[in-house]
This record gives structure tokens, C-alpha cells and sequence, in this order.
């Protein structure tokens, strides 16, 4: 999966697009899963590596994503329920991908966002 930051209209901050990942559901989840962790990818990168450790960690996040993350290396990423219709309520989209795919995820993109501002830095538009 590659990541890459974009212009946000009206914020000093960019948003993500996730590429390669063709089934819509799958890329909607994993970019919810990084809005989630927005903030709070130390906090999250230590859950993972507490579930890494033997330590599951279930029920993360609350605003957009749940996430379940297992010592078998499993993350489980599950729509919250004020995004599900009715007939989402008994079995809401989720995503199965490893701790090592969300630690990624989770890297790269601090890693292109801290050259997405360090870029418009140099261009003289600080934000």
C-alpha cells in the first residue's frame, strides 16, 4: 500500500490517500484506521506492539474504526456504529490486515506527512 499526502482545502494539515488498494471498503477502513490514529500514533504503535507482545488489545478507537489487535498479529478494523445503516448493525465492514501492515501504514505516513511539511516549509508556506 502506498500513501501519500494531499492539500486539505481550508486546513494547515494534509489528509492521506491510500493507493493500490482497489476494493473501496478495504481503502475506506485503512484511511479511517490512520484519521483514528491521527495524533496518537505513539499511542497506537505501543498497543500494537503490546498485542505483538502477547497482550491483546481489543476495542481501540471510538470515533471512526474499532480495532481488535491480537498476538497472533492480526488487527481487526471495524466500522464504529454511527457510520452503519440498519442493515449494516449485526455485521459491520471490517478489514483483517497484521501488526506489521498497521505499524507500516502508520509509519509511512508520518513519514510522508513530515516531508509534506517540510516541503511546504521550504516553499515559504508554513502552516
Amino acid at each position: 500500500m502506498r500513501i501519500r499526502p494531499v492539500e486539505m482545502e481550508g486546513s494547515r494539515q494534509p489528509d492521506v490517500v491510500i493507493e493500490d488498494v482497489p476494493d473501496e471498503q478495504r481503502r475506506n477502513l485503512l484511511y479511517d484506521f490512520l484519521y483514528e490514529s491521527e495524533g496518537n500514533e505513539d499511542l497506537v504503535l505501543a498497543a500494537l506492539e503490546r498485542a505483538e507482545g502477547g497482550t491483546p488489545v481489543l476495542g481501540w478507537g471510538d470515533l471512526r474504526v474499532y480495532l481488535d489487535m491480537y498476538p497472533d498479529g492480526r488487527v481487526v478494523i471495524e466500522q464504529t456504529e454511527r457510520f452503519l445503516d440498519e442493515s449494516q448493525q449485526d455485521n459491520p465492514p471490517q478489514v483483517v490486515i497484521t501488526i506489521a501492515e498497521a505499524r507500516k501504514l502508520i509509519l509511512d505516513w508520518i513519514a510522508a506527512r513530515d516531508r509534506w511539511y517540510a516541503e511546504r516549509e521550504a516553499k515559504g508556506g508554513a502552516g
